[in-house]
């Protein structure tokens, strides 16, 4: 008759090896993010930034200078987007603003990157052999638009000859830069197409932000 052994398994020297070193990767992951979000999370408006960027009229009347510059041929729906190159942030909102891309063509909605006067020529260039056939990019001092965080965006439609301001604000809060629902910007442009909107001002939370002015 045979019987069976109830020793228990004693892990081999390579077997804890392994579990330590998936132990020691997940422990610096963990870290890794933590380290992330303490660098990145900020509020979309901080106390030093322009109290006018609370008050929706007061931030379209900011938004004059980069309206002016627009080109002539612009559309009736335009998405300012601010662009901070060195902005490790960008890529958690990438998702947001290249479902808006897809969504509209040229002739839906008019696509404006702007940029501070630190955005360096080579940064400059760069942005324009990616990106020229898609987005024009204005380049404007904070003097003239005191920004406060980047990334974010600002939605305008045309209402008899003039630009009107529908959203302005951050494309999600939180250390990813979450909306709860992805066809939510492309609603508001939708919006924007039938007539006036707004203005919806998303300002008030913490993300991962940048500061626009370093």
């Amino acid at each position: 008759m045979s019987t069976t052994s109830n020793t228990p398994h004693k892990p081999s020297a390579k077997e804890l090896v392994i579990g330590l070193s998936v132990l020691l990767w997940l422990t610096l992951t963990l870290l890794g993010l933590w380290w992330f979000q303490q660098q990145t999370l900020r509020p979309f408006i901080a106390p030093e930034d322009d109290a006018r960027l609370w008050q929706a009229q007061a931030t379209e009347a900011l938004f004059q200078t980069a309206l002016q510059q627009l080109p002539a041929d612009s559309s009736d729906v335009v998405l300012l987007h601010f662009w901070n190159p060195d902005c490790l942030c960008n890529q958690v909102s990438q998702r947001h603003f290249n479902g808006i891309l897809e969504a509209f063509n040229d002739a839906e909605l008019s696509v404006i990157a702007i940029t501070s006067e630190h955005t360096s020529a080579a940064q400059i260039a760069e942005f324009n052999r990616l990106n020229g056939q898609r987005m024009t990019l204005l380049q404007i001092p904070a003097a003239q638009l005191p920004l406060s965080a980047s990334p974010g965006l600002a939605l305008f439609n045309r209402v008899n000859g003039e630009y009107r301001m529908g959203y302005f604000g951050a494309y999600g809060f939180g250390a990813l830069c979450s909306v709860a629902n992805d066809d939510f910007f492309p609603n508001i442009i939708r919006n924007l197409q039938r007539g006036p909107y707004g203005p919806f001002m998303n300002v008030a939370g913490d993300g991962c932000f940048c500061s626009w002015e370093p």
